[in-house]
């Protein structure tokens, strides 16, 4: 990892799970004191902030920390590139347009340190957007086929039901013919399935985007942490329950991985490289 990259996860470095980085605070501390006491304390200040994120960028604990991070990423990182990369770019701009959105709700979020807990939430349905875009572009490449051979696929039912009826028709041929017309009813079966599964996957992209509008109203609007609480509550309950339905759905989409357990990268709402949560007291200010 490249020394600015170090240098900025010292400087939002959270030790102990702690909800704001204890960095700000030694920073606001030395502002006031500069600013009501002596200007004396912003110079001494920045000296110690230099001296800490030096010392602890470099610390080898914290190093480690940072490149263990990286290499858990590395797959998150892969899949969110590749389930992006097919995309349309209709699609894709949705994808920006909505993480750009999601961004800003972080970003409300993160400057209350309890509210910085339902963060997790935010990236679960960015990443569920992300994968049900996918899921609903390839059942619009099986409709595509559909609406292309429908009546095709329905004259060709009709003229085997026409040679069915012959009584001195072939045995061999017959059956032939039979399982023929029973292929075309398990596909037109799959094309009435798909369309249904189209317009479920539409309702629930519209609805994370109504449930983002939602969220980011609330955070504006609203000072009382339990009141987005029980909105964020209700947005993870809809969460796992569309996570549930679109995990079902593996029979139409086949080997398209849409229900694995990898996380949306941390960079993608957060920025940057985002630093370990949890560090032990020895690399702590």
């Amino acid at each position: 990892m490249s020394l600015a990259r170090r240098l900025w996860a010292a400087f939002v470095a959270r030790p102990l799970g702690m909800p704001v980085p204890p960095n700000l605070f030694g920073l606001a501390a030395f502002g006031l004191l500069g600013a009501f006491v002596s200007p004396g304390f912003w110079l001494l200040g920045a000296g110690l902030e230099v001296a800490y994120l030096a010392g602890l960028a470099n610390n080898r604990r914290f190093r480690a920390a940072l490149d263990a991070q990286a290499r858990s990423d590395e797959p998150a990182e892969r899949r969110y590139r590749s389930l992006l990369a097919a995309l349309s770019p209709q699609r894709r701009a949705r994808q920006d347009a909505l993480e750009q959105r999601a961004r800003g709700i972080v970003a409300l979020l993160q400057a209350d340190p309890i509210m910085q807990a339902h963060v997790d939430s935010i990236e679960q349905l960015v990443w569920l957007h992300l994968r049900m875009l996918n899921a609903g572009q390839a059942i619009a490449q099986v409709l595509d086929t559909a609406g292309a051979e429908s009546e095709q696929l329905q004259q060709h039912e009709d003229h085997i039901e026409q040679r069915l009826q012959r009584t001195d028709l072939d045995p061999e041929l017959r059956r032939s013919l039979e399982q023929q017309q029973q292929v075309i009813d398990a596909r037109q079966v799959a094309h009435a399935q798909a369309r249904l599964r189209h317009e479920r996957i539409h309702a629930e992209l519209a609805r994370i985007d109504q449930q983002l509008a939602l969220i980011r109203e609330q955070a504006l609007l609203s000072g009382d942490e339990r009141s987005i609480g029980v909105s964020l509550n209700a947005l993870t309950a809809a969460f796992n329950e569309a996570d549930r339905w679109l995990a079902g759905q593996r029979d139409l989409l086949g080997a398209l991985d849409l229900h694995g357990a990898t996380p949306l990268p941390s960079r993608i709402l957060r920025g940057g490289d985002s630093p370990p949560q949890r560090m032990s007291q020895g690399v702590s200010r």
